[in-house]
């Protein structure tokens, strides 16, 4: 059985292979965070109905073969599903859930039908065993506990195994080592972002109180800030601000992102050593937009850029080396916003696919091309 099938992109030629159908909205997790099995290609993903606040985990092959439901989960969210994705050898697929309301992070395996589920929350897997990284979650809390609460609330590191956790740092941790510290004592800033660094020793959060509070407070201008810490707690450290959408290069020692570089008009591929906070240009060839990723090999970056008002996507890939700009697929875009569907382009860990959501169609669908 499969929904799979195979078409060539209108624009560039290029073909594509769509790996689900039907009127069910079917998303991947996040642009870094790679939904296939290390161990056999599998691919997880989530079901949902457009609007829904439950859903359901889905695994297919590689080729989109024998899709077959897993388990059904009560938190998603339009763009990235209930972030289902493998742990490290494979086994088991983890994905976010809610117990008598409250946040969990759930697992599976696909296999055995093994199954367990912990309090807590689901952001990033490390790469380099069975962790959970995540942060507390303030869309549940009164705009005056984030500011009361802030040594409880911070980001965490989870044994998947036994639930257990720790705070590696907390907002008024990370407030303390900032330069405006008190300027932004009485401020709504909090902690997003999560993800581990590819080796598993890092992770790196984003600190600020941009969207939800900047400017309903006048808390201006914003706060927007990266921050490091070691696996263990210690070593918290403010890389520096930036623009959008943070992600480790592979060599696990920068980070890049769409920030302003002097010299350049709007936003550029920025990419900042986190031991020095220097920032250098990952390329000129192309503005810093959409969800960048590296290919995991650190050769080339894949860049999506939507155009809502035009109404299409495309993706193109730039070679770091020689700095060649392939156009990869152009689509159209519907709702390309939170409640409806990013592209959010991600590798395959051996680099020879990236998987993208796209809602040409109408619903969500997930698609793959080889690279």
């Amino acid at each position: 059985m499969s929904e799979a099938k195979t078409f060539a992109d209108r624009v560039t030629g290029r073909e594509v292979r769509q790996l689900t159908d039907g009127v069910v909205r079917s998303v991947h997790s996040y642009y870094d965070i790679p939904p296939w099995s290390q161990k056999d290609n599998r691919i997880a993903y989530t079901r949902l109905e457009t609007g829904a606040h439950e859903g359901e985990i889905w695994i297919m092959d590689v080729d989109g073969g024998n899709p077959h439901k897993l388990a059904d989960t009560k938190s998603v969210t339009a763009n990235d599903g209930a972030h289902a994705q493998w742990t490290p050898g494979g086994t088991r697929v983890c994905y976010q859930d809610k117990v008598d309301g409250n946040s969990a992070i759930a697992w599976i395996n696909p296999d055995t039908g093994e199954s367990g589920k912990h309090e807590g929350d689901l952001r990033m897997v490390s790469p380099a065993g069975n962790y959970n990284s995540f942060h507390t979650s303030i869309g549940s809390m009164a705009d005056h506990d984030v500011i009361e609460k802030r040594a409880e609330c911070g980001v965490f590191a989870q044994n998947i195994d036994d639930g257990s956790f720790k705070m590696l740092a907390s907002v008024e941790d990370c407030r303390l080592i900032h330069p405006r510290k008190d300027e932004i004592a009485d401020w709504h800033v909090y902690i997003k972002h999560s993800k581990w660094s590819p080796g598993g020793s890092r992770m790196m959060f984003v600190f600020t109180n941009e969207i939800r509070f900047s400017d309903k407070y006048c808390e201006l201008p914003r706060v927007k800030d990266i921050y490091v810490v070691n696996a263990d707690g210690t070593g918290l450290k403010r890389v520096g601000e930036f623009g959008n959408h943070p992600l480790w290069h592979p060599n696990g020692k920068e980070i890049l992102t769409n920030s302003p570089l002097e010299g350049r008009p709007g936003n550029s591929l920025v990419l900042t050593d986190v031991e020095t906070c220097e920032d250098r240009l990952a390329t000129d060839k192309i503005s810093g937009a959409g969800h960048p990723s590296f290919s995991p090999d650190g050769s080339r970056i894949m860049v999506d850029y939507v155009l809502a008002r035009e109404g299409y996507g495309s993706l193109n890939m730039v070679d770091v080396g020689s700095g060649r700009v392939e156009h990869l697929v152009q689509m159209r875009v519907m709702d390309h916003s939170h409640v409806g569907t990013h592209l959010h382009p991600v590798w395959r860990h051996d680099g020879k696919q990236v998987m993208y959501a796209s809602d040409a169609s109408g619903t969500a669908q997930l698609c793959v091309i080889d690279i």
